[in-house]
Protein backbone atom coordinates (compact mmCIF):
# COMPACT_ATOMS: atom_id res chain seq x y z
CA UNK A 1 0.00 0.00 0.00
CA UNK A 2 1.30 3.41 -0.92
CA UNK A 3 1.65 6.32 1.47
CA UNK A 4 1.10 8.77 -1.40
CA UNK A 5 -1.75 11.21 -0.95
CA UNK A 6 -4.42 11.54 -3.60
CA UNK A 7 -5.47 15.13 -4.20
CA UNK A 8 -9.03 15.37 -5.43
CA UNK A 9 -10.31 18.61 -6.91
CA UNK A 10 -14.08 18.87 -6.97
CA UNK A 11 -15.62 21.60 -9.07
CA UNK A 12 -18.98 22.56 -7.59
CA UNK A 13 -21.57 24.25 -9.73
CA UNK A 14 -23.09 27.31 -8.06
CA UNK A 15 -26.56 25.89 -8.74
CA UNK A 16 -25.96 23.12 -6.19
CA UNK A 17 -26.41 25.81 -3.56
CA UNK A 18 -29.84 26.85 -4.80
CA UNK A 19 -31.05 29.83 -6.81
CA UNK A 20 -28.63 32.22 -5.09
CA UNK A 21 -25.72 29.81 -5.32
CA UNK A 22 -23.61 32.18 -7.39
CA UNK A 23 -23.67 34.58 -4.43
CA UNK A 24 -22.37 31.91 -2.03
CA UNK A 25 -20.14 29.49 -3.95
CA UNK A 26 -16.85 31.40 -3.50
CA UNK A 27 -17.28 31.77 0.27
CA UNK A 28 -18.40 28.15 0.60
CA UNK A 29 -15.36 26.85 -1.28
CA UNK A 30 -13.05 29.00 0.85
CA UNK A 31 -14.66 27.64 4.02
CA UNK A 32 -14.41 24.03 2.83
CA UNK A 33 -10.76 24.39 1.85
CA UNK A 34 -9.90 25.77 5.29
CA UNK A 35 -10.65 22.32 6.74
CA UNK A 36 -10.98 19.98 3.75
CA UNK A 37 -12.64 16.60 3.63
CA UNK A 38 -10.04 13.88 3.86
CA UNK A 39 -9.59 10.25 4.64
CA UNK A 40 -6.50 8.09 5.14
CA UNK A 41 -5.33 8.46 1.50
CA UNK A 42 -7.17 11.39 -0.08
CA UNK A 43 -7.88 15.05 0.50
CA UNK A 44 -10.32 17.27 -1.36
CA UNK A 45 -10.13 20.84 -2.55
CA UNK A 46 -13.30 22.50 -3.72
CA UNK A 47 -13.50 25.18 -6.40
CA UNK A 48 -16.44 26.80 -8.19
CA UNK A 49 -17.30 25.25 -11.53
CA UNK A 50 -17.93 28.23 -13.75
CA UNK A 51 -16.54 26.55 -16.88
CA UNK A 52 -18.63 23.49 -17.66
CA UNK A 53 -16.04 22.29 -20.17
CA UNK A 54 -13.77 21.45 -17.23
CA UNK A 55 -14.36 18.11 -15.50
CA UNK A 56 -16.24 17.96 -12.22
CA UNK A 57 -13.53 15.74 -10.70
CA UNK A 58 -9.74 15.82 -11.07
CA UNK A 59 -7.27 13.53 -9.37
CA UNK A 60 -3.58 14.19 -8.77
CA UNK A 61 -0.72 12.40 -7.07
CA UNK A 62 2.50 14.35 -6.54
CA UNK A 63 1.01 17.13 -8.69
CA UNK A 64 0.59 14.73 -11.64
CA UNK A 65 -2.85 14.72 -13.20
CA UNK A 66 -4.25 11.19 -13.30
CA UNK A 67 -6.46 9.77 -16.01
CA UNK A 68 -9.77 8.25 -14.90
CA UNK A 69 -8.19 4.81 -15.26
CA UNK A 70 -5.15 5.77 -13.16
CA UNK A 71 -7.38 7.32 -10.50
CA UNK A 72 -9.54 4.19 -10.40
CA UNK A 73 -6.45 1.99 -9.99
CA UNK A 74 -4.95 4.21 -7.27
CA UNK A 75 -8.23 4.32 -5.32
CA UNK A 76 -8.72 0.54 -5.64
CA UNK A 77 -5.36 0.05 -3.88
CA UNK A 78 -7.12 1.47 -0.81
CA UNK A 79 -9.92 -1.09 -0.78
CA UNK A 80 -12.61 1.18 -2.17
CA UNK A 81 -13.92 2.24 -5.55
CA UNK A 82 -13.79 5.59 -7.32
CA UNK A 83 -17.58 5.63 -7.29
CA UNK A 84 -17.73 4.99 -3.52
CA UNK A 85 -15.11 7.67 -2.85
CA UNK A 86 -17.02 10.20 -4.95
CA UNK A 87 -20.27 9.22 -3.20
CA UNK A 88 -18.64 9.77 0.22
CA UNK A 89 -17.33 13.17 -0.84
CA UNK A 90 -20.66 14.19 -2.41
CA UNK A 91 -22.56 13.15 0.75
CA UNK A 92 -20.19 15.20 2.86
CA UNK A 93 -20.54 18.20 0.53
CA UNK A 94 -24.34 17.97 0.59
CA UNK A 95 -24.28 18.08 4.41
CA UNK A 96 -21.79 20.97 4.39
CA UNK A 97 -23.87 22.92 1.86
CA UNK A 98 -27.02 22.39 3.94
CA UNK A 99 -25.24 23.57 7.10
CA UNK A 100 -23.72 26.54 5.29
CA UNK A 101 -27.02 27.62 3.81
CA UNK A 102 -28.69 27.31 7.23
CA UNK A 103 -25.96 29.41 8.81
CA UNK A 104 -24.73 26.59 11.06
CA UNK A 105 -21.07 26.79 10.21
Amino acid sequence: MSDLLLYVQLRLEPGCMGPQGKDHIEAFCKKENASPWQNQFATVSVVPRYDKTLPEWEYRVKNKLLSAEQATKFISMHDTTKSDLEDDIESHMAEEIDAYMQGKF
